[in-house]
């Protein structure tokens, strides 16, 4: 799936803000739960970031009122998704508003499905150390039973901790 394109015809005196306010009401930018802000660039130098809510916010090294045809010139200009602040991709929220009830579903969603994930893995594991490793140990019937089960106690414990990291602020 290739990138979603727009051509956007201006005069060379058309301000940047006028051409991103243009972009802005055609309601072509796509946001997300995870994608909540677009740098605004061109060949690779980021102009502004425009969030969900039409808000721009320009580069100190950028004029809003700068003409499109001496910024861009003959390149193209780029809508890059941006997660958290500062483009740090570990940093999911940006401010410190209640999280919304999607997110929340989403969160429970993955912890559940993480530690399920992680229970079976557990399990695997388990079978596996008491057919190779442990097998000589002659366990009776419940002690593997027992084994097992702290394979997949283990393996939903684990399986959530990795799912509450990829949900660090909430």
């Amino acid at each position: 799936m290739g990138n979603l394109e727009a051509i956007h015809r201006v005069s060379s005196s058309t301000t940047l803000k006028a051409l991103l306010q243009e972009i802005c009401a055609k309601d072509f930018l796509q946001y997300s739960s995870t994608n909540d802000r677009l740098s605004v660039e061109v060949d690779g130098r980021q102009l502004a970031e425009v969030y969900p809510s039409g808000e721009v916010r320009w580069k100190a090294d950028t004029s809003p009122e700068a003409p499109v045809g001496l910024v861009i010139g003959q390149s193209s200009l780029h809508f890059v998704f941006r997660l958290g602040a500062h483009g740090d991709v570990n940093v999911k929220r940006r401010s410190q508003e209640p999280p919304s009830n999607y997110q929340i579903g989403a969160m429970q969603l993955d912890r559940r499905m993480y530690g399920g994930i992680g229970a079976f893995f557990g399990l695997v594991m388990a079978w596996i150390l008491l057919h190779t490793v442990l097998e000589t140990f002659y366990f009776d019937r419940m002690e593997k039973w027992l084994i097992c089960l702290l394979g997949i106690i283990a393996g939903s414990i684990v399986g959530r901790i990795v799912a509450s990291g990829k949900w660090p602020a909430l």
